[in-house]
């Protein structure tokens, strides 16, 4: 009895696989609705910051005088300016999306009937320290894997818990990187039969790809290669959407562990090593 309450148990891979596979119908639906919502979102945005950065640019263009006029240099300038613009645009509307998605597959897990639009402007956590945390989360994975790959498997394995941390719960990069060192404790081949696992599924769409790259030329069929291309980019979306499922579900499962090897009950935020 000590030992169970002084460590959590492991993941059951297939039981996980299998929540996420019956939970994916419920699923989809909101998920193609949150990512129409930031389609539209990305195309305000570009509305309101890009197009009015594009029209002074193409006016001073027509009337610089030149290459080297004022004009031309300034025009110049704006176009930089909105190549800068366009890609915070898009930072900030795949963040959005992801919290979204997360939000939406605990949603979906509890039984809940999500609101795309609802659950996408919800204010919190904040932008900024999330996109930080994505940085430090892909600069250390990079690292790993330009090092010996192992490295940075076993580095997306013991941080991989600190995104849904810091959307979950609300804590900044450090709480989130230590709760998910934490959370994976004990955990980690679990962990890499599930990443593996969801690589043999994209191994599906994949072949899929390949097999309509292979006869593409003046001759190809376009009745065979756009039906299996189509099949392709919805197995794909299927994968993406579990994926998120999986993780959610790993992230509460691991959650509902550490409480129950904690009886004291620590808050939610709690949980990182001094």
């Amino acid at each position: 009895m000590a030992e169970t309450a002084s460590s959590p148990g492991r993941l059951e891979v297939f039981g996980i696989l299998r929540e996420g596979l019956s939970l994916l119908p419920r699923a989809i639906g909101p998920f193609v609705r949150a990512c129409l919502v930031a389609l539209g979102l990305m195309v305000i945005l570009a509305l309101v910051f890009i197009l009015p950065l594009q029209i002074a640019r193409i006016v001073l263009e027509a009337g610089g005088g030149g290459a080297s006029g004022l004009g031309a240099k300034v025009a110049g300038a704006l176009s930089q300016i909105s190549r800068v613009v366009w890609w915070i645009i898009q930072t900030y509307v795949a963040l959005c999306l992801v919290i979204a998605q997360y939000r939406i597959a605990a949603d979906v897990r509890a039984g809940l009937r999500p609101r795309s639009r609802e659950v996408f402007y919800r204010p919190d956590p904040p932008l900024l320290p999330l996109a930080s945390l994505v940085l430090v989360l892909g600069l250390g994975t990079l690292m790993g894997f330009s090092a010996l790959v192992v490295p940075g498997v076993v580095f997306l394995l013991v941080f991989g818990q600190a995104l849904p941390a810091m959307i979950f719960e609300g804590t900044n990069v450090r709480d989130s990187l230590f709760a998910s060192w934490r959370l994976t404790s004990g955990n980690l081949l679990s962990l890499l039969g599930l990443t593996l696992s969801l690589l043999l599924l994209a191994f599906v769409p994949s072949l899929l790809s390949y097999l309509v790259s292979k006869p593409a030329g003046p001759g190809a069929s376009l009745v065979i290669i756009l039906p299996t291309l189509a099949v392709a980019l919805f197995l794909l979306f299927l994968l993406s959407c579990l994926s998120i499922l999986v993780a959610v579900i790993v992230y509460q499962n691991l959650r509902a562990q550490i409480a129950g090897a904690n009886p004291a009950g620590l808050p939610e935020t709690e949980g990182v090593p001094a």
